[in-house]
């Protein structure tokens, strides 16, 4: 079977966007505390950017992430708590925001991980389907294409590249079947989770009716549309 899914991104540049991202958050931080001289805004906002790159990243990514962010909240933390006239307490409070700042790093890198191994269940799943001997086109919650079997790139007349990425209704032409509505994907859309409807598509040169359903909820949602004539 032929890989479908997209190659991923050179390991350098995975990296390099969530440290530019790291580094802006460093930069905002900055920014802002130059306004107030005895608080940062550092682990207020290393903590959203570290669920930021919690949405998107691997956990090794995060965790790379989390080491400079960890060294510059200690240091602006710090340097708040030994401003002149800085007592026993400060030095407390410091302790106890530094804490609670790595307990969310470590929901973070938590988070991430839990995302990373849904993501890597729902390619195992796309490879599974796509290699089912029928002509079959896989769709994210989105409409974009995530993978299609053998003999729908056949009956396309395209090549894979071609349709993996691109929306399936600016690949497929359609006309609903069991309702008069020309917009087929957002019927699927707005349809319970537990139904599924046909559809009389155009691929390639050929009309034919599919069967449409949809697996999963919210960003794991998958649509299966499998050509049945």
């Amino acid at each position: 079977m032929e890989n479908t899914i997209d190659p991923s991104k050179p390991a350098a540049l995975r990296v390099l966007a969530p440290l530019l991202l790291t580094l802006a958050s460093i930069l905002v931080t900055l920014g802002m505390d130059s306004f107030y001289g005895a608080v940062t805004s550092a682990p207020l906002i290393g903590v959203c950017t570290l669920f930021l790159l919690a949405l998107k990243y691997d956990t090794r990514v995060v965790f790379i992430c989390l080491l400079p962010l960890t060294i510059f909240t200690a240091l602006k933390l710090w340097s708040t708590a030994i401003l002149p006239g800085g007592t026993g307490v400060d030095i407390l409070r410091f302790f106890i925001r530094m804490a609670t700042f790595l307990a969310a790093g470590g929901l973070a890198v938590s988070a991430s991980a839990y995302r990373s191994r849904l993501d890597g269940l729902r390619l195992q799943m796309l490879r599974v389907l796509e290699s089912i001997p029928a002509p079959l086109i896989i769709t994210d919650s989105s409409g974009f294409i995530q993978a299609v079997s053998h003999e729908a790139v056949v009956a396309s007349g395209q090549t894979r590249e071609n349709l993996v990425g691109f929306k399936i209704q600016d690949i497929c032409g359609s006309h609903l079947l069991e309702e008069a509505d020309e917009d087929w994907y957002q019927h699927w859309m707005k349809s319970p989770a537990d139904r599924s409807f046909e559809v009389e598509l155009q691929l390639g040169g050929r009309r034919s009716i599919a069967k449409v359903g949809r697996v999963g909820a919210g960003r794991q949602t998958i649509m299966i549309v499998t050509f049945l004539s």
